[in-house]
């Protein structure tokens, strides 16, 4: 029942906090939406920062398994096969990349207090890719590619949010083979999904 109750006060908090944004949500509304006291709401969250960083935590494993899977990525078609299951992904957390998006300042703010090794990260992708690289051209197309999928979020959030999945994810998965240079099997978008 407390997971229960928890798991609840999430997905209100997450609506809440997409629709109306973070700094535009109380944890009044919050409870009320819940039809629970703010006490009860208290028991399991001291602070929206704290239901904050709860919403944020899911997507720190997704970060961990793509860094482990670019790390055991021995070639170039690996590097592509890591970063197209990544892309797979994507699609499971569009909740997440809503909320994200709409509270892009506050999240970010987040993300530095929960003091996440950014660096560390980098320094992960860099090795990986120089390891798996067997040129510096090979090298360059990894990171290009790794930025395309990891900053689409940013950079199309609206047809992130608007265009049909299946077929967003099949063009970001060709594009992505596209820039490593590896063959693929594309299939053509029927016009009105392109529309």
């Amino acid at each position: 029942m407390v997971n229960d109750t928890r798991d609840r006060i999430l997905a209100v908090a997450s609506e809440l906090f997409t629709e109306q944004g973070y700094e535009g949500t109380s944890l009044r509304e919050i409870a009320d939406r819940l039809d629970i006291t703010k006490a009860a709401l208290y028991y399991h969250f001291r602070s929206k920062d704290e239901i904050l960083q709860a919403l944020l935590q899911p997507f720190d494993v997704l970060v961990e398994e793509m860094l482990e899977r670019l790390e055991q990525a021995g070639d170039l078609q690996g590097w592509g096969d890591a970063l197209t299951w990544v892309v797979s992904q994507i699609f499971g957390y569009l909740d997440f990349f809503r909320l994200v998006d709409r509270n892009r300042h506050i999240v970010e703010v987040q993300l530095d207090r929960a003091k996440r090794d950014h660096a560390g990260m980098h320094e992960r992708v860099e090795a990986a890719a120089h390891a798996a690289a067997a040129s510096i051209g090979e090298e360059v197309r990894m990171i290009a590619a790794l930025g395309a999928v990891t900053g689409f979020d940013d950079w199309a959030p609206a047809l992130l949010k608007d265009a049909e999945p299946q077929v967003l994810q099949a063009e970001l998965s060709a594009a992505v083979r596209d820039v490593l240079g590896l063959s693929r099997v594309r299939r053509r978008a029927p016009a009105a999904a392109r529309a």
